[in-house]
């Protein structure tokens, strides 16, 4: 009984956590409209004006287009059902994430750090995540192709809960909003927060499900 309830806890936790990715990944899509043309008064671009045409505008817009797109396939990906009725698609699919993931989000984030508005703090935070992400993915696409399939599927879950740094920023960002406390030292702990606690609740996760006694029924 009790694992029964922890079964279905478990699988509505699961299901909040993925209409919450789709509903702010979808916020971010409908939010492309202040984007093109860029608006500079107010939002992320506000005061971006001076440089944005210097090349800032490259990572800029390869990220938001890239970025929602990881996302929604790294759902598709991590699923057990899908990756066991569908093998051929997983790894077809498998390496347009590794693809996109190592060649457009983690690059543009990178170059978009250098311009983080609160400054070097919160630009290390974002340059980090970025060479994290690409690093997880590297190392899963690796595993995979070594037929190591338990350790891919663990560089690529750490490398979704990176991506869904993203989602925690604007969550954060709206919570500040919300009580009041924001400021550029909210920004700047925001910007390693953001992933560096999901990555550590994974990692105690984990943990505690290799700790976890297996139990045998017997007939």
């Amino acid at each position: 009984m009790q694992n029964d309830g922890s079964k279905r806890l478990s699988q509505v936790l699961r299901l909040l956590v993925f209409l919450l990715i789709v509903k702010v990944t979808v916020g971010v899509v409908l939010s492309f409209g202040g984007y093109l043309p860029p608006r500079f008064e107010s939002g992320f671009l506000n005061g971006r004006d001076s440089y944005f045409w210097s090349g800032y505008h490259l990572a800029f817009y390869a990220h938001i287009v890239s970025g929602p797109g990881s996302l929604l396939l790294g759902m598709l990906l991590l699923s057990e059902r899908f990756r066991r009725r569908f093998a051929g698609w997983h790894r077809k699919l498998g390496r347009v994430q590794v693809a996109s993931v190592l060649l457009v989000v983690s690059p543009s984030g990178l170059a978009m750090s250098f311009y983080a508005e609160t400054g070097a703090v919160a630009g290390v935070g974002f340059g980090t995540l970025a060479v994290a992400t690409a690093l997880c993915v590297l190392l899963g696409w690796r595993s995979a192709v070594k037929r190591r399939f338990a350790e891919h599927r663990v560089w690529m879950l750490r490398c979704y809960v990176l991506l869904c740094s993203a989602v925690v920023l604007r969550l954060t960002a709206g919570l500040a909003t919300v009580s009041g406390v924001e400021g550029e030292w909210a920004y700047q702990i925001s910007a390693w927060t953001s992933w560096l606690v999901p990555l550590a609740i994974l990692e105690v996760w984990r943990r505690r499900g290799r700790r976890k006694p297996v139990s045998v029924e017997v007939e």
